[in-house]
This record gives structure tokens, sequence and C-alpha cells, in this order.
């Protein structure tokens, strides 16, 4: 099908933003305008809705992007009727490491307590992988090796009465720093809990994001012996025992994950969780 409006008209000279399909084009005019659109949780399902309200567009744009949104899908069958789907290279672009590629810089929030672990480097590109409800919030140090002990227990009760994404990051005793961030507080459960804004990520050897691959639903269990962060097969994303001394890191089905550091088995030197409140 060809469009009476050209590419043209969505131009940009970044470099990355040419590389883009057209319709990957329209899609990040879509996000970067004031359109309201809402990012669908679960299911694995990475797709923006149009809410049918707009602003800050051209009557010539904001007409493309209605002819899109209302055009059947037998006429424009890469396009679902009122969805505009992501495909992995806008994904890419629009949560590039390097903000200065799309001239964004990131947000990097306040700290609530004293970090031995997270720089500044390590925040920046974090906050780019954040769930939406936990974006705009300082992060508030809920529970530290170096303060509250070498506990797995002592971990649980800090998170007791939490209602909070947590941010759990890790550095072993050769320095690696790694973690994940779980939906919601951990807790001793008979079974695996949390959602798909669940994810695994390392900065060694370099920063690498593991989301949820939708293959199955183990995201987070615990009891007072262990703590698993994704399962298949036998194999963890990120054990700890109930000391948080001892830790495995694994391939896993859950976010299709390489080991988050170089040794499957590790030694834990440090540990902090992070609330977003």
């Amino acid at each position: 099908m060809t469009s009476e409006y050209p590419v043209k008209r969505f131009t940009n000279p970044n470099p990355v933003y040419q590389s883009l399909s057209y319709r990957d084009k329209l899609t990040m005019l879509v996000c970067f305008s004031s359109l309201r659109f809402e990012l669908l949780q679960g299911q694995g399902c990475n797709s923006l809705k149009y809410s049918d309200k707009s602003t800050g567009l051209t009557a010539e744009e904001s007409e493309a992007l209605r002819m899109l949104l209302s055009t059947s899908s037998n006429s424009l069958s890469f396009w679902p009727i009122r969805v505009l789907s992501m495909s992995e290279e806008l994904r890419r672009a629009l949560y590039a490491s390097n903000a200065a590629s799309l001239d964004i810089e990131p947000f990097i929030p306040d700290l609530v307590g004293v970090t031995e672990i997270f720089s500044e480097e390590h925040r920046k590109k974090l906050c780019r992988h954040l769930p939406a409800r936990a974006e705009g919030y300082v992060w508030t140090l809920v529970f530290s090796t170096s303060q509250h002990g070498f506990s797995l227990n002592s971990m649980y009760r800090k998170m007791s009465r939490l209602e909070s994404p947590i941010l759990m990051v890790i550095e072993d005793t050769e320095h690696n720093v790694f973690g994940a961030l779980t939906s919601c507080a951990l807790k001793v459960s008979d079974h695996f809990y949390g959602t798909g804004e669940s994810l695994l990520f390392r900065f060694t050897p370099e920063f690498q994001v593991f989301n949820w691959t939708g293959d199955n639903m183990y995201f987070i269990k615990g009891n007072n012996e262990s703590l698993a962060i994704g399962a298949g097969d036998g194999k963890f994303g990120l054990w700890l025992d109930g000391d948080l001394y001892q830790g495995r890191t694994q391939r896993c089905s859950t976010y299709g994950n390489e080991p988050l550091a170089p040794q499957e088995d590790f030694v834990v030197k440090t540990m902090e969780c992070w609330a977003f409140i």
C-alpha cells in the first residue's frame, strides 16, 4: 500500500530514527507526541493503544494516524485496528542504553539511603527499564546486608508491609554487579508469584537486561531456606541461600538470560534492596 503521507513528513536527523521502518517511524512519532497511550502490561504484550485524544501534531500527521488506526486490517494488514505494535527494532531504539542516541537524558532518581553498590551510571541505565508504576519515585533502601545482616528472613521482615516493586542488586566477591527487578515485595510463598514486569540484569561484561520471555510464569519463589527468581528445567536465573551468602545464577526459560556472573556459583559481598516509595 502506498501512503499519501510520505515518510519525509516524519523525518528526523537522528541516525537511529532514520534506520527504522515507516511503521516504526509513525509509532515513534506517537510515542513522543502528546497523544495519550497506555502500555499494555502482562501476557508479554508489547504494544501501544490509542486513546483517541491527540494534540501536538500537525493536521496532516494527525489525519495520517487516524487513517491508519481506522483502516481495515485487509488494506493495512501489518497494523492492527486501534493498536500499534512495536517491533524489536523500535524497542531497542526506545530503550537503548545510550540515551544520547535519541537525544533524551534519562531522569536519575534520588536515593533515600546510602548505597555501597550503585554508581550514577548504574542507575541511569536501570531507570530505563522500570515499570511505569515505579517511575518518578525516589529509590528507598529497605534492606542491606551491611545494615541488617546476612539473613533472608530479615529481608522478608523488612518488606512485610511494602507494596512496591523491588530492585535487588548484588555485588559478589569478584566485584561483579547484577540483580533483579521484582514486580512486588519478596515474601515466603509455597508457589511462584509475581508478574511479567519482573526482570534480571547484569553489568558485567556489559549492561544487559533480560525481560520475561512468556515461556513460563516462574517469576519469584521464596521460603526460609532460599530465594529463587526465574526457573525452568531445574535451573534458576538467580538463587540465594537463607544466609544470603552463597548464590547461583543459570540460564532459565523465564527470562531467557545468560548467567548473571562469570561463574555459576558466587559468594555475596553486599546485597541491597530498593523500593519505589
